[in-house]
This record gives structure tokens, C-alpha cells and sequence, in this order.
């Protein structure tokens, strides 16, 4: 498996000046406590394993905090050294991944963002006795296995969301969706999510159409199939790119009805590319980025920007992720032994949350259990039809307190 060069750096003392202020969480610093010197000790070793193509932002935002980090001190005058891996969306190079980052020596899995690195790798996880802090959590075994806790919020999640917002809040009744679900236990995932929404609100989906899949070519056979007399909004849970595509087929065909959508499409990317005549609704994962009222993400819009890294929610877990595992080895480890043991019990330990300074909705602790879904919160926003601007609309939507129960996922 190749490993991505992206260490993070040891900065000598007198560049140190030259990295952004620490920040931590949302706000406030979390420089390292080496006094203003550059780490310089035994390195503490942690990975990721990323599937580039799809959320290249979640390791470069670790990456960056780590570097920010390193040349403030470190912990306690030590650096750490971040290995990133590429698993390609494979199955096999994920698993290989995953055995050269252990073998490497990782501590623990920090700002992890893939596409099946969870349902491929949990048990690997388990036998090895190491957490992954997931920065984006796409399968359903990111939140339903007992050593990985992801700071974003997660598809499952995000659809029961969704649909409850376009429900309850927005007056939908005939809600069509076209959606992709990767079979297996992907699949019931995103049907526990339709179902308990269906449960709690007394309302039925008018559509499921679940046939799509990644990098499809065509989308006319999903659009024909929606009609304004069968529906009066569309919930997608694709990525940005396939939405637009989506999305420029409903135009072709004369829909304009409104849009309910996922985290993923939350950029400015997708904004500046879309035409599109009817308004398009996203639940983000974390504060509104976009938002320039909202001071929660000050410190890491200012980290990223300087790192050149794309302002996204993927951008947004990566660097939570890393703030989260620097909380845990501040406040719960302290001045004891860094190993793999000793994190992994730490982290499972906490009983406080990690403040992000408000960029999530409620505290995130990993803790114990057996399951873990520390974020199930989101903020609703909205691209009104032809504005050309994300317009943020909160307040956050609590999934605990409207009958959200975490996802679930087939015994083996």
C-alpha cells in the first residue's frame, strides 16, 4: 500500500512565528506545551487511511493541525508524526492499509475519511486494540462498532435529518427519493433511517427510487420518474458532483421542485456550478462555514486558508478529528504513557465533551459502548432558487431530542 508523504512537520523554533495561531476546537488555542519550541522528542505515531479521490480536505486539515501543533511544542515536547494512506475505494488495498499502519506503529487512527474503511477494517480495529476518530464517516459501520467514533454526523444520520426537516419544517407531503445505498448493510442503513423518520412523523416517502450508483452516466431514467403531481420535493443523497448532474437532467426535463440533500454537496464549488430553478436544502454536519456571522469557524477557516485546503465539512472533520485526539491526549492521558493501550482506554474513558467551540451542535465524547454516534446534530441552509449563495437558516436540528436512534448494522 503506498503511503501519502504528509508527516507532520517538525518546525524549527524560528519558523514557529510563522504558523498561524493554535486554535482549538472552535476557538480557543490549542497550541502545543513545549513553551514556544518546536517538538523535538520521540514522535507519536498516528495515520489515517483516506480515500483521496473522494475527500482529499479531511487528511490535509489533520495534517495542518498537527504541523500547527508541532511547532508550538507538541506534547510535551513531543511531535506527531501523521501517515496517511490512500485505500483507493478498494476493499483489499483498505485492508492492506490497514496492516501498514499498524505496523507502523500508530497509537491510533486520527481524521480517517473513506468510503469502506470502516466496514472493511472495524474488526481489525478490535483485535488490535486501537480507536480510529474518524473525520468522515460514510458506511455504517463508522457508527455502529465498538472502536470507531467520527466526528461528522454521517449519512444515516443525515437522511433521517433531512427528511425530517423537509416534513416537519419545510410542509413536504409527498417527498420522492433518489437515492444510492451500496447494498448490503448500506442498504439498511439508509432504510432504518427512512423508516424511523416514517415512524416518528406519521409520514410515508411518495418514492424510493435506490438504484443509483457511483459515476453513473445517465440520470434521465431516475428524473422520468418524478412527476409534480406524484411529488412536491426531492430528497438525494449523492455527492456534489452527481447532484449537479442530477439536478442539469430535473432541469432537462422541466422539474424545478425543491431539493433536500447531504452534507457533501456543501461547498461553494457546487453553488458556483449550479443551475438549477427550484431552492436546494442541506443539513450540515457542522457550523455554517459559509456563514461569515459565525465565528465558531474563524480559527479553522484561517488554518486552512493559509494551508491552501478547501473550505468543506470533509475539511472541517479532518481538523476536529485532529483537535479531538490532541483534547484526549492532553486532558485524559496527561503526563502518562502514550502507547496504543493507553489512547484506546483514554479515549473510551472520557466522560466530558470535547468543545469544538461550537462547530458541533453538542459535546463529542467517544467514550465506551458499542456503538458510537457522538455527533447527531446539523444545521440547516438552503441555495434559494437562483441566488447563487448558500443562505444559513439553522438553529441545529438535535437528533436524540426527535426520536433519532443510532444506526444499526448486521451481526456476523
Amino acid at each position: 500500500m503506498k503511503k501519502l508523504h504528509m508527516k507532520a512537520l517538525v518546525v524549527p523554533a524560528a519558523a514557529a512565528a510563522l504558523v498561524l495561531a493554535g486554535c482549538s476546537g472552535g476557538g480557543s488555542s490549542t497550541g502545543g506545551d513545549g513553551g514556544g519550541e518546536a517538538a523535538t522528542g520521540e514522535p507519536i505515531k498516528v495515520a489515517a487511511l483516506s480515500s483521496m479521490l473522494y475527500f482529499p480536505e479531511a487528511p490535509s486539515a489533520a495534517q495542518a493541525v498537527f504541523d500547527e501543533y508541532n511547532a508550538s511544542g507538541g506534547f510535551n515536547g513531543r511531535p506527531i508524526e501523521f501517515d496517511v494512506f490512500d485505500d483507493k475505494a478498494d476493499p483489499a488495498a483498505s485492508a492492506t492499509a490497514a496492516r501498514d499502519a499498524l505496523a507502523g506503529g500508530a497509537v491510533a487512527l486520527v481524521g480517517s475519511s473513506s468510503v469502506l474503511d470502516c466496514s472493511v477494517n472495524n474488526k481489525t480495529w478490535v483485535e488490535n486494540n486501537i480507536v480510529s476518530i474518524q473525520g468522515t464517516g460514510s458506511d455504517p459501520f463508522c457508527f455502529a462498532t465498538p472502536n470507531i467514533a467520527s466526528m461528522n454526523t454521517g449519512p444515516y444520520f443525515g437522511t433521517f435529518a433531512s427528511l425530517w426537516n423537509g416534513s416537519e419544517t419545510l410542509g413536504f407531503e409527498k417527498i420522492c427519493a433518489v437515492v444510492g445505498v451500496d447494498g448490503g448493510a448500506g442498504t439498511a442503513a439508509f432504510e432504518q433511517a427512512r423508516d424511523l423518520w416514517a415512524a416518528e412523523t406519521g409520514t410515508e416517502i411518495a418514492l424510493w427510487d435506490d438504484s443509483l450508483v457511483r459515476g453513473q452516466a445517465s440520470y434521465a431514467g431516475n428524473v422520468a420518474q418524478i412527476s409534480k403531481d406524484r411529488c412536491d420535493s426531492i430528497f438525494i443523497n449523492a455527492v456534489g458532483p452527481e447532484v449537479s448532474q442530477f439536478l442539469a437532467e430535473a432541469t432537462n426535463q422541466g422539474i424545478d421542485l425543491p431539493v433536500l440533500a447531504l452534507t457533501p454537496i456543501y461547498s461553494q464549488e457546487f453553488v458556483d456550478t449550479l443551475v438549477y430553478g427550484g431552492d436546494v436544502h442541506v443539513l450540515a454536519e457542522f457550523s455554517p462555514w459559509s456563514d461569515p456571522e459565525d465565528s465558531s469557524n474563524d480559527d479553522w477557516r484561517a488554518l486552512m486558508e493559509a494551508n491552501g485546503i478547501g473550505l468543506t465539512s470533509f475539511a472541517q472533520g479532518g481538523y476536529l478529528a485532529a483537535k479531538a485526539f490532541i483534547h484526549i491526549l492532553e486532558n485524559e492521558i496527561g503526563d502518562g504513557e502514550v502507547t496504543r493501550d493507553s489512547f484506546t482506554e483514554a479515549a473510551k474513558g472520557m466522560t466530558e465533551g470535547f468543545d469544538t467551540g461550537g462547530m458541533i451542535g453538542m459535546p463529542w465524547i467517544f467514550g465506551p459502548g458499542d456503538s458510537h454516534q457522538p455527533n447527531a446534530a446539523a444545521w440547516p441552509l438552503v441555495i434559494e432558487a437562483n441566488s447563487g449563495e448558500w443562505t444559513s437558516l439553522g438553529p441545529w436540528f438535535i437528533g436524540p431530542d426527535n426520536g433519532w436512534v443510532n444506526t444499526t448494522v448486521p451481526s456476523s
